[in-house]
Order: structure tokens, then C-alpha cells, then sequence
């Protein structure tokens, strides 16, 4: 299945903004659709907020541009969340 709709999640560092809104604009520019761009912190007391902002919507697929620190915590939290499936996350 191709993904037409995705939600992209990033760090808050200007590189993976940067990247993030980059990606963004290629991905509508060619006819598909950005559910949503989700940010978080490099430590956070549980994301949850941003995993339930994350996995909101069913997109076909997610896609990360993050620091591997803010990620980890990230991902930790997004793997006790049934909404969420690695296998259709991208890391760029």
C-alpha cells in the first residue's frame, strides 16, 4: 500500500524543524496529505500528549525527524500505544 496521509513528528532543534516542514511541503505538493506535524521535547515527562497527537487520525504512515535521544523517549511511549504501528514509521 502507498501512504497518502501521514503524520510527521520531530524534535524541537531547528535541523529536524527544518527537515520536518521540508518534508512536509514535498509530501502536499504532490497531491497527499500531512494529518498533522507533531513536536516534542529531548525529555518530557511521559509524551503522552504528543503520542495521543501522534497516532491521532489513523494515517497510513509516520514519519520522524528527531534526535535519537528525544526519539528513544518517544518511542518508548508510542510502543504502549495500540494506535501506533512501528513497521509504517519512517526515521529520515
Amino acid at each position: 500500500m502507498e501512504a497518502v496521509t501521514i503524520t510527521i513528528g520531530h524534535s524541537r532543534d531547528e535541523p529536524a524543524r527544518a527537515a520536518a516542514k521540508a518534508f512536509a511541503e514535498q509530501w502536499t505538493a504532490s497531491g497527499r496529505i500531512v494529518l498533522d506535524v507533531v513536536d516534542w521535547p529531548e525529555e518530557a515527562a511521559s509524551w503522552l500528549r504528543q503520542a495521543n497527537r501522534f497516532t491521532a487520525g489513523n494515517p497510513d504512515a509516520w514519519v520522524v525527524v528527531a534526535t535519537a535521544r528525544g526519539w528513544a523517549g518517544m518511542r518508548r511511549r508510542l510502543a504502549l500505544t495500540p494506535a501506533w504501528d512501528p513497521a509504517r514509521t519512517y526515521e529520515l
